[in-house]
């Protein structure tokens, strides 16, 4: 079943709006490996190189201040032989994660199926962890793994699973684990060592892996250090400052040894007391609404702006990210509507990542939106960060047109579609579909862009997905050359629903969820946010 649902929940990002989701494809799985093993076991040699590897989409999303992280979208032939082989191996890669006692972020079945895989414990639940057990202790040494996921040299997993000098004398031998998943996460990304991808939830597995057997040596050496791990995160507790620089000195040497490097910019040792919250997020999390309509009023301004001004003060926090999931639970007067709503895109506008939430917000509230606001936050959001091949914040510019019928102007359409953004041009494609882009905007440009050869690399999602829809029409169909994806075309496979939706909520959810999101920091929306900033892509 794990493999399924990695399939399903956890093979594209989730930064991606709706309608890139892979359930067909979980569910037809079995049948396409048949078909695929029953073709493949027959090719000669060239044949077998054509899909040996592939390349990744790439995404762009925003991270902090003017920072940026790319997300992927690994090839489903390559993602799947990895999916399978973690499934497969499931039982062997579990008794790895039991072998450490400091992680906090062992991989569980998320009960809720938002995803295929979650950590075990939130982080806020490792910080009350890490304040309950290390109150004796008056030094904190804090670290982490400079852009873990994107470094991590691919041979080092073989090294930490079955020791160096036994992974070095077995290089072919693929019956061993560690040999079968650096080869899978090579076969991912062009044959490269360095870098798995980001995104899918396969790489939570595969960070935990290497992370557990570093704790291994971690409980081994420091065992008067009280060491805690959430994802690349490491915190230790001692009782002498010397003792925490020889206990980072050890985290820094190990970390080095496979080829990662801390963060010193995230590097600091700290003496008692040390502080487990922000100023923000507690005065924000403790803020009161008033329950008369003016007041009420009066709140939400005052709420916005000390969420602006914290913003500005801690341009590393994604203050506003906490902010939104506040105001989205908030039982709302109706008369104060058009403000809460210049104010949410206001927020959307000035911090992209609350994009999803706001639209969400907006979906929620159908009836009620003003189509002139938010078409023109979207034209603004499309201006700034088309040129700067800014991703996340077009695709989703994008898809909010299709969520409220909203038309694009042809200037802008012709700037999408000649743009390099093919998740972005993909959205934009079913915005023409829907009549939402004009017939008269082209996209014949497009055609030459359909290749054999761009379905093995990072167009591939576009390729497929544009000629299945029937949106592009080359004259020379690349799908009937690769055979595998010709696989997946004959069985219907897609890799975006044109009916899918932003989830809605409801003002009876609302009222209980503003509690948990105010009162409780440890619920699910919050969490993160609260306690790192919304950065869960420190793991990253």
């Amino acid at each position: 079943m794990i493999e399924k649902e990695l399939l399903k929940l956890g093979y594209f990002p989730k930064e991606l709006p709706p309608p890139f989701e892979s359930k067909l494809f979980s569910d037809k799985i079995d049948t396409i490996k048949a078909q695929w093993n029953s073709i493949s076991s027959s090719f000669q040699k060239a044949e077998r190189l054509k899909y040996s590897d592939s390349k990744w989409v790439v995404f762009s999303i925003p991270k902090v201040q003017l920072s940026r992280r790319i997300i992927n979208i690994p090839n489903p032939l390559h993602q799947s032989k990895l999916t399978s082989t973690i499934a497969d191996r499931w039982t062997e890669i579990d008794e790895i994660f039991k072998q450490s006692t400091i992680s906090s972020s062992l991989p569980i079945i998320d009960p809720k199926n938002n995803r295929a895989l979650i950590s075990k414990h939130n982080f806020n639940e490792f910080k009350r962890r890490r304040s309950n057990e290390s109150f004796a202790n008056l030094y904190e040494v804090k670290t982490d793994v400079s852009r873990f996921y994107r470094t991590i040299y691919t041979h080092s997993i073989p090294w930490l699973i079955h020791t160096k000098p036994i992974a070095k004398a077995n290089r072919t031998d693929m019956t061993m684990l560690g040999n079968a998943l650096d080869k899978d996460l090579r076969n991912l990304n062009s044959g490269q060592t360095v870098g798995i991808p980001i995104g899918p939830d396969t790489s939570l597995v595969i960070a935990e892996i290497m992370t557990c057997l570093m704790d291994q040596q971690v409980q081994s050496k420091l065992k008067n250090v009280q060491s805690y791990r959430f994802i690349d995160d490491y915190y230790l507790y001692c009782d002498s400052y010397a003792d925490a620089e020889k206990a980072f000195k050890f985290i820094q040497s190990l970390l080095t040894e496979y080829q990662l490097d801390i963060n010193e910019e995230k590097t600091k040792i700290s003496k008692a007391p040390f502080s487990f919250d922000s100023k923000w997020s507690i005065e924000l999390g403790s803020f009161t609404f008033r329950k008369k309509a003016n007041s009420q009023l009066t709140d939400i301004e005052r709420f916005v702006s000390l969420s602006l001004i914290y913003s500005n003060e801690n341009p590393k926090d994604s203050v506003l990210l906490f902010s939104i999931q506040v105001l989205k639970y908030l039982q709302l007067f109706e008369e104060n509507w058009d403000t809460y709503e210049s104010l949410i895109l206001k927020i959307g506008i000035t911090e992209p990542r609350t994009l999803p939430v706001v639209t969400e917000i907006l979906a929620s509230n159908i009836s009620r939106i003003s189509k002139r606001k938010i078409k023109k936050i979207i034209e603004r959001l499309i201006d700034i960060h088309l040129p700067k091949g800014h991703n996340y914040e077009v695709a989703w510019a994008l898809w909010i047109c299709v969520e409220f019928n909203i038309k694009i102007k042809n200037k802008m359409a012709e700037r999408i579609f000649a743009s390099n953004d093919y998740v972005s041009m993909l959205v934009a494609m079913d915005l023409k579909s829907r009549g939402l882009i004009n017939l008269t905007v082209s996209t014949e440009g497009l055609l030459t862009e359909l290749t054999e050869e761009s379905l093995m690399n990072e167009n591939w999602l576009f390729t497929y997905e544009s000629i299945k829809k029937g949106w592009l029409i080359p004259t020379d169909n690349p799908i009937d050359k690769n055979k595998y994806f010709k696989i997946l075309l004959g069985n219907g496979i897609y890799f975006y629903r044109e009916d899918a939706k932003v989830k809605t909520f409801t003002i009876k959810k609302a009222t209980e969820k503003i509690n948990e999101i105010t009162n409780k920091p440890e619920s699910e929306e919050a969490t993160i946010i609260v306690s790192r900033g919304g950065n869960v892509g420190n793991s990253y």
